[in-house]
């Protein structure tokens, strides 16, 4: 009795021992939320459950070929449009406005802020707003992920939230971590593509943007880990 009973006690130790070790540890980043339009229809669905599934939405789909895990990510927090309107961050008033997406420009007010509420310095910075251009107005719908010399930013487009419209949150996030376009000849929008996968300068679509980074990319993503970590540690 007493030796199946220590057997038992030692099959759970092993099971539980096993199961602490198989779980692997991954490099997670907190991300603040802020919603930079004074659109109603923008702001009825950036709402704090939308902002905390946008998170889930990184955490499934940011993710290498055999759909296995390279990072994590955490909700931090999240400031809305009301809570920055009055910023006197530039960001704020140009973003929220009929103005076209200029990178460096933006990237220029963006680390000129120093409103908490806009920008957090010690998380990834994801922005919601609503995109302008020239030619559609604000029916336009790209969204822009920036490295940004390791603080890196996303600006994703309020119709595209919730993995609207080719898997724009991991696409701009892979864009923040470093990485740049990827051609697919004679992809159409139907296609399997890579993540970030471009119409852009490509004979091909971008496609549906639903195959994880191959290794070439994770290793470019792993590069960059350490020191974006560094940069949003810093004061």
């Amino acid at each position: 009795m007493k030796i199946k009973s220590l057997f038992s006690t030692l099959a759970v130790c092993v099971i539980a021992t096993t199961g602490v070790y198989a779980d692997p540890v991954y490099e997670t980043f907190d991300i603040h939320f802020t919603i930079l339009t004074s659109n109603p229809s923008a702001q009825m669905v950036a709402t704090l459950s939308q902002m905390e599934e946008e998170v889930n939405i990184l955490n499934t789909y940011f993710v290498k070929e055999d759909r296995s895990p390279i990072i994590k990510f955490k909700f931090k927090s999240v400031s809305f449009y009301n809570d920055v309107k009055d910023s006197n961050c530039d960001f704020v008033s140009v973003v929220n406005s009929a103005t076209p997406y200029n990178s460096d420009g933006w990237a220029a007010l963006f680390n000129a802020c120093n409103d908490p509420l806009v920008k957090d310095k010690n998380a990834i910075n994801f922005y919601v707003y609503d995109g302008y251009s020239v030619a559609n107005g604000f029916n336009e719908k790209d969204s822009h992920g920036k490295r940004n010399s390791n603080r890196p930013y996303v600006m994703l487009d309020w119709q595209r939230i919730n993995h609207n419209i080719q898997s724009p949150e991991e696409h701009e996030m892979g864009h923040a971590f470093g990485l740049d376009h990827v051609c697919v000849p004679g992809a159409t929008i139907n296609s399997s593509t890579n993540i970030m996968a471009s119409a852009g300068g490509c004979d091909g679509s971008g496609g549906k943007r639903d195959i994880g980074f191959n290794d070439s990319q994770v290793n470019t993503i792993m590069y960059y880990v350490p020191l974006i970590k560094a940069k949003l540690a810093s004061p």
